[in-house]
């Protein structure tokens, strides 16, 4: 398949998880793919590789200019990088009524402001080349109550609005450059596996898959190809949109 020849992607957390199931789709449907993560990622799939902490606007400006550099161009930036917890304080207690601020900032400043640097830089490097197609990663916690994590709804929650205005200011201004969201339900990656080895229970505070109509988790290949059809021309009416990809969660 070459749905994505002679294009050049650049996908965030590339190593595991949703990033590396994208970034390897992409790599097999004929893309050039800079696979970029916090912790250095050897994707066989990947034309190249690069170390990037979201949070960071040199680490940006290092991976934009990579892309560049390498390909001459950037024609889709996936932002897969996310946390469901402060990492360095991943058991704290996100319930809304007594969550600290102290845990917020890291949640939000990978999850939304990594989001909004990347998508800042890329939309600069998109606009040179004449267009292209960003892709962010949401969650259905975005648009339902999620009492057990609240910063991390709140940062996804961010992340679709943010995505709807970014995808408006494009299109207004006529850079064709689309954006859109996914938003996934329970996923199986490593986020949801707690320190102790256990999964967390969902955001709503349910455990397992009891709450999930198909009746299980996930794939991270399930939302890798719902991003390779965004990103893919076969979406190019389609900008602004958060799809939802959760086994029917939304529905019930």
């Amino acid at each position: 398949m070459t749905r994505l020849a002679g294009k050049v992607a650049l996908v965030t957390g590339a190593a595991s998880g949703i990033g590396a199931a994208t970034a390897a789709l992409f790599a097999a449907e004929g893309a050039q793919v800079l696979a970029a993560d916090i912790v250095p990622t050897d994707d066989a799939g990947a034309a190249r590789t690069v170390v990037l902490d979201v949070r960071s606007e040199d680490d940006w400006r290092t991976a934009i200019g990579a892309a560049m550099d390498g390909f001459g161009r950037l024609d889709i930036l996936v932002n897969c990088a996310g946390v469901n917890a402060d990492p360095a304080a991943p058991e704290a207690d996100q319930t809304p009524d007594v969550l600290a601020l102290d845990d917020v900032p890291a949640v939000m400043g990978i999850n939304l402001e990594g989001t909004i640097l990347g998508c800042r830089h890329g939309v600069a490097a998109m606009r040179e080349g004449g267009g292209g197609a960003i892709v962010n990663i949401s969650s259905i916690a975005a648009v339902r109550g999620w009492p057990v994590r609240a910063a991390y709804a709140i940062s996804k929650a961010g992340v679709l609005q943010y995505t709807m205005s970014l995808a408006v200011r494009c299109a207004r201004a006529g850079w064709n450059i689309r954006c859109n969201a996914v938003l996934p339900g329970p996923i199986a990656t490593p986020m949801l596996v707690a320190i102790s080895g256990k999964r967390h229970k969902a955001g709503d505070g349910r455990p397992g898959t009891d709450h999930v109509p198909i009746g299980r988790l996930g794939e991270p290949r399930e939302v890798a190809a719902p991003i390779l059809f965004l990103a893919s021309d076969d979406a190019s009416y389609i900008t602004g949109t958060g799809l939802v990809i959760d086994g029917g969660i939304t529905a019930t």
